[in-house]
């Protein structure tokens, strides 16, 4: 084998684990799909919060996600219906707003978790890492007014909450990183509104264009 075909199969390799890399972590969700609602691997099944697995039968897409907010409510194996996918909250909970727009803080939270961006989490992560997750998210929501104490929770709990805060509040202000609002309904009943990430159409084209670049590349090489 030729070091230039080599290294076209090199570069070949990588642009395609890129693409699909691109597109693994990210969900298809539309106004209109069904889901369900499960526990996600991990979960503290004690804890009412997430993280959760949304199983999308509509796209045959799934993916984790957490409560936006606090007294609202789902069940598992029950089918909901979509019926908006936004910035933005609808009946925001504790916090109220109607409809309640996501902080740019718990989208770039949420974007790390789910793109592998936060150190030592991988998955859906832990039942600790998942409760502070959540316990951040209800914060920056302003569905809880403070944060859990360590006669509430775990110090490992209490370091997960620290850390992720500090995610968060790196993050641009009104930047929102691809993530959106899933609100679903039961009949006319809003349900617990639940995070998800669908990356930017930007970001797959991209990929795209290098890949085909790339075929265009050696067909050129095939012509000299």
């Amino acid at each position: 084998m030729s070091t230039q075909k080599r290294n076209w199969m090199i570069a070949m390799g990588v642009a395609v684990c890129l693409l699909v890399g691109a597109t693994s972590f990210a969900a298809v969700v539309n106004p209109g799909d069904i889901i369900q609602f499960s526990s996600a691997p991990g979960r503290n099944t004690s804890f009412s919060g997430g993280a959760f697995e949304i199983t999308d039968s509509t796209s045959h897409s799934s993916w984790y996600t957490f409560c936006l907010e606090y007294n609202e409510h789902i069940s598992f194996g029950t089918n909901y219906v979509v019926d908006t996918v936004g910035p933005a909250a609808v009946k925001g909970g504790v916090s109220g707003g109607n409809p309640d727009p996501i902080s740019s803080q718990t989208a770039y939270l949420y974007y790390n978790y789910t793109t592998g961006g936060i150190s030592g989490l991988s998955g859906a992560g832990t039942g600790n890492q998942q409760k502070a997750l959540q316990y951040v998210i209800w914060k920056l929501e302003g569905e809880i007014s403070s944060l859990p104490t360590l006669a509430q929770e775990s110090q490992s709990v209490l370091d997960f909450i620290t850390a992720y805060m500090g995610i968060a509040n790196s993050a641009t202000p009104n930047q929102y990183y691809g993530v959106r609002v899933v609100n679903p309904v039961i009949g006319t009943t809003a349900a617990q509104s639940q995070l998800v990430y669908v990356p930017e159409a930007g970001a797959l084209l991209l990929f795209g264009t290098g890949l085909v670049g790339l075929v265009g590349y050696r067909r050129v090489r095939r012509m000299q």
